[in-house]
């Protein structure tokens, strides 16, 4: 990890920001200008992956971000999501919905979605699958579109980065779902800070506390475990990682961007208080943990889902000079100023950026910094899981493996006990 020198700074900016449209784009490429080799004029086939809310919300943003698009296939678990996710798709695009017989449902659907013919495809899976939908899109040739985070393990998030390599020498796009990189307003913050406008960054403190939990699925005659699982996906930390990973991922990864450099270590607590019955699976209800950066700076990250609690939503970043409210926009100190007045549509922005990088024959890569930042998360949550101080290279480096292997839909999952730290080995 290299010290957080404007140098250094302006290099990693320069290969993790997220790609902007018309004559800018080249200047934020990871990758040089390429031609990927198809007609720049043809219409796009877009598969979903996916249909649950997020996915349908990406797969509208994505229709709109051309008008040379067509939805051409959906792939997903269980019928009923995708009935529902063509139903808002045709109403909001009529004409555009093409995926006829192209409707494939169970473990291998993705593969099928894959051999149907898309151009682009969007994941937006529970997080556990993604490492391996992700590295088949990008062996089939097919532009991809991921939705944070992109692994719930570390040898997921070694998987990702590998495939991203590869996504790298095929001219495969390959853009994230952590669509704060893409708002207009985050991005001014972040070229003032990184310009100096607060001095020397010396801590930056997330905190972001939610009133209301995830929606649950009761068990139902017939389930397998794996179903009744992925149907309550949050709640198993093989699916989503747990909302450390698959939430605050966001606060992590804009971090990640405004320091230029990802932590040294991190210590962290957490624990289930207000969600302790068994059918809130595995996952803990709070976290608390304090990154260490080389150089001597600190990231405080709070973090809480409990019903009839008080919500919390901020990112602030402290300099020698100043302090930044990035989730206000504003800057106090030597050079206040207000540098937004309201967010702007991210989701649909980060679509349409991909889209017109693609027509202008240019190949976006957000694949490094999306794989970190949820590493970031993921090392957080195995020091709170186990009470210990994790390093970098230790995270990078584990052998912990919460996603089962060989998935059969009849097998018998396994129910490992709740974390306890202290107790719970950090492999």
């Amino acid at each position: 990890m290299k010290e957080n020198t404007s140098a250094s700074r302006r290099k990693f900016i320069k290969n993790s920001s997220a790609t902007v449209g018309g004559a800018a784009i080249a200047s934020q490429l990871a990758l040089p200008s390429v031609t990927f080799g198809v007609d720049l004029a043809k219409k796009f086939k877009v598969g979903l992956i996916g249909c649950g809310g997020r996915g349908t919300g990406a797969a509208n943003q994505a229709l709109n971000a051309d008008s040379n698009t067509e939805l051409w296939a959906f792939a997903d678990m269980f019928p009923g999501q995708i009935d529902k996710s063509q139903n808002i798709l045709n109403k909001a695009h009529p004409g555009r919905v093409n995926v006829g017989d192209r409707q494939f449902t169970g473990l291998n659907a993705y593969q099928q979605l894959l051999d149907s013919g898309v151009d682009i495809v969007l994941i937006a899976t529970p997080p556990g699958f993604r490492p391996v939908h992700f590295k088949a899109a990008v062996e089939a040739g097919v532009h991809v579109f991921a939705e944070k985070p992109v692994a719930t393990d570390a040898p997921g998030v070694r998987s990702v980065l590998a495939t991203n390599e590869l996504a790298k020498k095929k001219g495969i796009a390959v853009v994230s779902g952590l669509c704060w990189r893409y708002e207009t307003g985050m991005r001014k913050v972040m070229k003032e800070l990184h310009n100096g406008a607060i001095g020397n960054i010396v801590n930056v403190e997330s905190t972001r506390y939610l009133k209301g939990v995830a929606k649950m699925a009761e068990r139902q005659g017939g389930w397998t475990d794996l179903e009744y699982q992925i149907r309550n996906w949050y709640y198993f930390t093989w699916l989503s990682g747990d909302f450390i990973v698959e939430q605050f991922v966001h606060e992590l990864d804009k971090v990640s961007w405004l320091l230029g450099k990802y932590p040294e270590a991190v210590l962290a607590s957490g624990g289930r208080i207000s969600r302790t019955e068994e059918k809130y699976g595995h996952v803990f209800d709070h976290f608390n943990a304090i990154y260490e950066y080389k150089g001597g700076q600190r990231y405080y990250a709070s973090t809480r889902h409990q019903p009839g609690c008080d919500g919390v939503f901020r990112d602030n970043a402290f300099g020698t000079e100043g302090w930044c409210d990035m989730m206000k926009f504003t800057i106090y100190g030597k050079n206040q100023q207000r540098l937004a007045k309201r967010r702007t549509d991210m989701h649909q922005i980060e679509h349409d950026e991909m889209y017109a990088s693609l027509r202008q024959g240019e190949i976006p890569n957000n694949g490094e910094y999306m794989a970190h930042s949820t590493l970031m998360g993921i090392m957080a949550r195995e020091s709170a899981y186990t009470g210990k101080r994790i390093t970098w290279n230790q995270i990078l480096n584990s052998k912990q493996r919460y996603v089962p292997e060989n998935l059969q839909w009849d097998m018998k999952l396994p129910d490992p006990p709740v974390a306890k730290p202290g107790v719970t080995p950090f492999v």
